[in-house]
């Protein structure tokens, strides 16, 4: 399984190397060509976009989020009944094994919905971030742009900041 990774990585480098390559030459006749960076992951956990759509998320599930919260106290207090010696330890057993397979169950379908639901958000904004990107780069006159992960790219050729920036303008062009 690492093998394949390293195999699909090493592949994925073969052509980023043969696409610069390529471009550079292309470009030689008139220059160079201008290459740029952007750091996606980055870009996914700070956009305003996305952060907006990971707080109405949180908000859709916060009632399930909350009944599991319930419950977890319920358990706790039938825990603590079970120390009593005046306790039904079979019913008592029987109520805490059943309800700690739901809160199992509910928790784990919770958080299969919530990685759904936040994949499916970023698919919906990757568009827009790739759009983001584009205008950045065709602003800055940029020929090539890479997104991560790269071993390295020197700061002055990474737009994430940039990209940023455009992305909060427009999030607040939208808010308007």
């Amino acid at each position: 399984m690492m093998s394949s990774g390293i195999t699909t990585c090493w592949l994925m480098t073969r052509l980023l190397v043969w696409l610069l390559l390529l471009t550079a030459t292309a470009q030689a006749q008139n220059g160079l060509a201008r290459i740029g960076y952007v750091d996606m992951k980055q870009l996914l956990d700070n956009a305003p976009q996305i952060t907006l759509s990971r707080e109405s998320i949180d908000r859709e599930f916060r009632p399930q989020n909350d009944n599991i919260a319930t419950d977890e106290e319920r358990l706790q207090q039938l825990r603590e009944q079970l120390q009593s010696p005046a306790a039904d330890r079979s019913r008592l057993e029987n109520r805490i094994r059943n309800l700690e397979l739901s809160i199992n169950r509910r928790r784990e379908d919770l958080r299969q919905q919530i990685l759904f639901r936040r994949n499916e958000a970023i698919q919906e904004l990757e568009d827009d971030i790739n759009q983001a990107v584009a205008s950045v780069a065709r602003s800055r006159n940029y020929d090539l742009i890479i997104s991560s992960p790269v071993i390295y790219a020197n700061d002055s050729v990474d737009l994430t900041l940039a990209v940023l920036a455009y992305l909060q303008q427009q999030a607040a062009a939208d808010g308007d």
